[in-house]
């Protein structure tokens, strides 16, 4: 559930780097035929395939993400996970949102709007919004999204946002008896693998500011 500290990936990472090259607890440079980042490419780019243990970790991330939309009788579903921005992108990458009564999909966090989050679409009012949590239903019923930002506008791009959020809005049609679902893009079924993702998400060093 949370990440592994950057001081102990570095710290497995070596252990298995001297088992593979030298078979024993320490090895140096000298002792490693091939950098290891290349060693941890699949086998069919040239790699060995031995798993990335920072792009693993990223996968199991969305992982969780996945089960908080397919699980919802979990105790811990709409409670904050440690996520960052980055993870949430690259989920949204990786699913196709359809809404329908608007119980299950986040208002500012699903990308449910055309195929984007609204959190995307208009930043400066995320930053802005109370209750970031809350579902598109409860956003939407009786223009809550609007009543918990009017008073907090202060700004042309903030204006700018609003009004170009609320044009995208007025064309959603909830349906009261249809769920809303998502679809995993990177397997035939449609459902999320932990292969499937460690193969598709690139592996990223650098952190979104959050």
């Amino acid at each position: 559930m949370f990440p592994l500290a950057v001081w102990a990936r570095k710290q497995i990472d070596k252990i298995r780097r001297s088992f593979l090259w030298k078979g024993d607890e320490n090895a140096n440079g000298g002792h490693c035929l091939v950098n290891w980042p290349t060693v941890c490419m699949p086998k069919g780019l040239g790699g060995l395939g031995v798993p990335n243990l920072e792009k693993f970790g990223r996968t199991l991330c969305l992982r969780w993400l996945w089960q908080e939309w397919v699980h919802d009788s979990k105790p811990w579903v709409r409670m904050t996970l440690p996520h960052n921005d980055l993870d949430h992108l690259l989920f949204n990458a990786s699913i196709t949102t359809t809404i329908g009564n608007g119980n299950k999909a986040c208002f500012w966090h699903h990308n449910w709007l055309d195929g984007e989050a609204p959190r995307y679409l208009a930043p400066h009012l995320f930053e802005l919004a109370s209750q970031k949590n809350r579902t598109v239903c409860q956003k939407l019923q009786n223009g809550n999204w609007i009543s918990s930002l009017r008073m907090r506008i202060t700004t042309s791009v903030q204006i700018q946002e609003f009004v170009a959020l609320w044009f995208r809005i007025q064309e959603v049609q909830l349906m009261p008896d249809v769920q809303d679902s998502i679809v995993w893009r990177w397997t035939v079924d449609g459902n999320y693998s932990t292969r499937s993702a460690y193969h598709t998400v690139p592996r990223f060093t650098l952190q979104v500011p959050g």
